[in-house]
């Protein structure tokens, strides 16, 4: 998984980003912060990974990447 920040806006708390993931290019523009950024990858199955941005400054943000924890099939 590859992030890459396009633009801030630190005065109304704002971002946009392009993740690059499975060779796939996804653009979430004008993300507000603590807002949940969803997305899928192959390995991870039917869950989706996400991403939370908590803070917005001029050339960075500050958040986590989480991730689907392993299920396993109960019979």
């Amino acid at each position: 998984i590859t992030l890459v920040l396009k633009k801030t806006d630190p005065k109304r708390n704002k971002y946009t980003i392009e993740v690059y993931a499975d060779d796939k290019m996804t653009e979430k523009k004008d993300r507000n912060i603590n807002e949940p950024v969803q997305f899928y990858v192959a390995k991870a199955g039917r869950q989706p990974y996400e991403i939370v941005v908590n803070a917005v400054k001029n050339k960075f943000i500050k958040g986590y990447l989480a991730t689907p924890k392993d299920q396993i099939a109960r019979n």
